[in-house]
């Protein structure tokens, strides 16, 4: 009669004590947040996908992370809960880094060369983020996304120069295309660069913002560079230039001033002729020199020591005259 008793005695306490690991287990990951960001929730078919991975850790232990490729697994889910398998391998996430006590760090990825994010539609991506440490995972809340289609504006495919040191042969060929995109009420132009229609793609960018009202130009030079330049304001004009492999070269922007600005071909080079050409902080190349600092320039007399004011100290009434 009493073993029933003598069974509910023994395991209470070991009850409690898988209760209290638990408890533990679960404060300690409290303490220690992931957070899944992306760049943009809008993209277009083989877009940059910038992804942010944010550690914040208040556990009271220095972490380590990025010891090998297994740390953080990140899969990408279709709508109907398809997984995407990668193009080649998966995302490498390989590179130790340290998280502090008290500290937040960031871990950057972009997912566009180990995806083909080519079919319109709503995508789910997940995250799943292992502690060496504690030899437990850590939760991360998926993201949602979508890929959306853009509309054709002008494509040219053109063959790629011949490299110095390499055998003359049939040339490679590539295309450019230019798409528009309306994302949060505002039209942006993109620029693809693919080896043609359901090829291989290397490049898909954002240009510029664009007008409604005015279509960009764009021309291939021999040299196999794209020149953009489009309308991003009232009175301004963007002009870009792209080389075979997608790499922004050049970014200039100008202002209607006696003439619109426009693609002009001279001498064997594109150049953009009329307009006023604007210096900004975003121009590439930058006008920025590496080193420099900027100088407090201050008036001569600043330089100089204060003089010491002494409170001026009132003088005695004098006496009332007498009567």
């Amino acid at each position: 009669m009493n073993r029933p008793l003598t069974v509910s005695l023994t395991a209470l306490p070991l009850g409690w004590l898988l209760l209290a690991l638990m408890g533990s287990a679960a404060s300690m990951t409290a303490q220690v947040t992931a957070t899944l960001e992306v760049d943009k929730s809008r993209l277009l078919p083989r877009e940059t996908f910038n992804v942010s991975l944010k550690i914040v850790n208040f556990s009271g232990q220095t972490l380590v992370f990025g010891e090998d490729n297994d740390w953080l697994q990140l899969e990408i889910e279709t709508e109907t809960g398809e997984v995407l398998t990668p193009i080649a391998e998966p995302p490498k996430v390989e590179g130790r880094f340290t998280v502090e006590s008290s500290i937040r760090a960031t871990k950057r990825i972009d997912l566009a060369p180990y995806y083909a994010l080519d079919r319109a539609g709503n995508y789910k991506l997940t995250a799943k983020l292992y502690v060496k440490q504690w030899k437990r995972p850590l939760p991360v809340k998926p993201v949602k996304f979508s890929v959306f289609n853009g509309s054709i504006l002008w494509h040219r495919t053109f063959g790629m120069p011949v490299k110095e040191g390499e055998p003359a042969g049939q040339p490679r060929q590539r295309r450019y295309v230019l798409q528009q995109a309306k994302n949060l009420r505002m039209t942006t132009l993109y620029a693809r660069v693919d080896d043609g229609p359901g090829a291989r793609v290397h490049k898909v960018l954002p240009v510029c913002p664009m007008v409604a009202f005015n279509d960009p130009t764009a021309q291939v030079d021999p040299t196999g560079n794209l020149h953009i330049l489009c309308q991003s304001g009232a009175r301004t004009y963007n002009y870009t230039v792209l080389d075979p492999d997608g790499k922004m070269k050049i970014r200039h922007h100008y202002q209607i001033v006696g003439s619109r600005p426009r693609l002009n071909f001279k001498d064997g080079k594109i150049r953009v002729a009329g307009g006023l050409k604007l210096l900004r902080p975003d121009d590439i190349p930058t006008r920025k020199k590496k080193g420099d600092e900027p100088k407090l320039i201050l008036p001569r007399k600043a330089t100089q020591p204060i003089p010491v004011i002494r409170e001026p100290v009132p003088e005695p009434n004098p006496p009332a005259p007498r009567r």
